[in-house]
């Protein structure tokens, strides 16, 4: 909360019906993976401590967080139990996330190939019945306005390694891309005839 965006803030939990912070000692790295990984925010680029985001208001829920990167909640590590702590909000811990999606091109960050994040790599999306309303997602999504083109048969790249084995199928007005509905790809291949390369207007 309080971020840049929706996968860079303060860490919040609810838990007995109240969002409520993490105290920031032992907050590291593998704790960030798990809270970027439960919120389909990619990669964990930093943890950070000392309430960067402002400081929360409401209860101290968890402390001493230790994640072992293979929990899919946070409330899952282990920890000193709930409302457990000797902290006040001015160590309220944060994170900062790569995002779900991304666009690689040479024109800056609101056009190129989309690319997802696996939990281990970045891997491109096929054309595949690829829609403007998930163009439109994505756009908004990376702070970059409404999309202005999709262009498809892009060439798979030999670094590609992987292609994306599922389609997305939003609806436009979904606040991520991870919102979105998915489905399997035909035949569990989703080659199609290439990437797909989006263009947004810019920065909203």
């Amino acid at each position: 909360m309080d971020g840049a965006g929706p996968c860079a803030g303060r860490a919040e939990i609810l838990h007995q019906g109240s969002w409520g912070t993490i105290c920031d000692d032992g907050w590291d790295l593998d704790d960030a993976r798990v809270v970027c990984r439960q919120l389909g925010c990619g990669e964990a680029l930093s943890a950070v401590e000392s309430a960067p985001f402002e400081a929360g208001s409401g209860p101290i829920w968890l402390d001493h967080v230790y994640c072992g990167r293979m929990e899919s909640d946070v409330w899952q590590c282990p920890s000193r139990g709930w409302w457990r702590h000797n902290c006040g909000h001015d160590e309220d811990a944060g994170v900062i996330c790569s995002g779900f999606v991304h666009l690689v091109g040479k024109d800056g960050p609101c056009s190129g190939r989309v690319k997802v994040y696996s939990g281990e790599a970045w891997i491109p999306v096929s054309d595949g019945n690829f829609t403007l309303p998930t163009a439109q997602v994505i756009c908004a999504e990376l702070g970059c306005g409404k999309a202005v083109s999709v262009l498809g048969h892009m060439p798979f790249r030999e670094s590609d390694g992987r292609v994306w084995a599922e389609e997305f199928r939003c609806q436009g007005e979904e606040p991520k891309l991870w919102s979105c509905p998915r489905v399997p790809c035909p035949g569990g291949t989703c080659h199609h005839s290439g990437a797909v390369q989006l263009i947004c207007s810019g920065e909203m």
